[in-house]
């Protein structure tokens, strides 16, 4: 339920402008009128400031607001009253205000609001001989109820928003837990299609029984290296890095592939650096020609990315930094 919505702020609108016609309507009966427009005037400026405050928690100086304006209209008005019937408006106004506070979120404040009510109302009803203290007692008590209303409804509302954030939290959990299965999936499959494409036919070949020659030999050295690179730098498993060092690897280059970053791959955070160590790393593989290349992808929390060093007849060392440093 959306307390602080266009609907909600209609609803309070509509109760103070029915709360003005009842209290206009009563003016004949009272001695000094303007108390009343007074009255009325902080009634409407207390409807405003709860319409203005658009918070789920009612903000404290509109609640401090809220908690005067009941007895203070009390005082304003109940000695004028020649007798007691619909001008008695205050009353019914002030707990209805404390009914607003309970849902939204003040509720011992407005026990609070109901006790200094209280204790104007029966002063009035012990001074004014006519009336008497039991006669107030009574309007309380009624009164009284809607405030109970308003605190036992506040709470259900608790309770209820309470248990909609328990199964959205487990909803959300659900989601991502299937979210992750489906990536594991995802990834199993990808897995398994590199493995059948470059796995498959060389124990295809050697399950034949036929003679290993030096190219298959090599196709072996080559098809292990590329599965030592998948376990150990799956962050570097790209296209162009691939074919780089599969390249390198028939030129005779010992290319060396890692990936230290943590379990994301080396994704989080990189974007676009990412790929330019991946250029870098292609790049660098495809000029060398004998000797070593490392390629590492560095842990999380340094400012380098990567690192990539070949060292043959030359010696080369590039550096990838990231734009911001977690």
């Amino acid at each position: 339920m959306n307390l602080t919505g266009a609907g909600a702020r209609a609803v309070m609108w509509l109760y103070f402008a029915s709360i003005a016609s009842l209290a206009l309507s009563t003016l004949g009966g009272i001695r000094e009128p303007w108390r009343v427009v007074l009255a009325l005037v902080l009634f409407g400026g207390l409807t405003l400031a709860a319409t203005i405050d658009r918070s789920d928690r009612l903000s404290l100086p509109v609640t401090v607001f809220a908690l005067a304006v009941g007895p203070v209209n009390a005082v304003l008005i109940a000695w004028q009253l020649p007798y007691v019937g619909y001008n008695t408006w205050f009353i019914g106004a002030g707990a209805t205000s404390l009914f607003l506070l309970c849902l939204r979120g003040r509720i011992g404040l407005a026990w609070v609001g109901f006790a200094l009510l209280a204790v104007v109302v029966l002063v009035w009803g012990a001074t004014t001989p006519w009336l008497g203290i039991l006669g107030t007692a009574g309007m309380l008590g009624r009164q009284g109820l809607v405030v109970v209303v308003g605190t036992l409804f506040a709470l259900g509302l608790r309770r209820s928003a309470a248990e909609i954030d328990r199964l959205t939290a487990a909803t959300a959990e659900r989601a991502a837990t299937e979210a992750a299965e489906l990536a594991e999936t995802a990834e199993r499959a990808r897995r398994h299609a590199e493995l059948a494409e470059t796995v498959e036919p060389l124990l295809r070949r050697i399950a034949s029984g036929a003679p290993a020659s030096a190219d298959d030999r090599r196709e072996f050295g080559l098809a292990e290296a590329e599965l030592r690179d998948s376990l150990r730098a799956k962050g570097l498993r790209m296209p162009a890095v691939t074919d780089a060092a599969r390249a390198a690897r028939r030129r005779g280059v010992d290319v060396v592939l890692l990936d230290d970053s943590g379990a994301d791959g080396g994704r989080a955070g990189a974007g676009s650096e990412l790929e330019s160590f991946a250029t870098i790393v292609a790049e660098t593989l495809d000029g060398t020609t004998d000797g070593r290349v490392t390629a590492r992808l560095l842990p999380p929390g340094r400012a380098i990315l990567g690192t990539v060093v070949a060292d043959g007849s030359t010696y080369r060392k590039h550096e990838v930094h990231r734009s911001s440093t977690p």
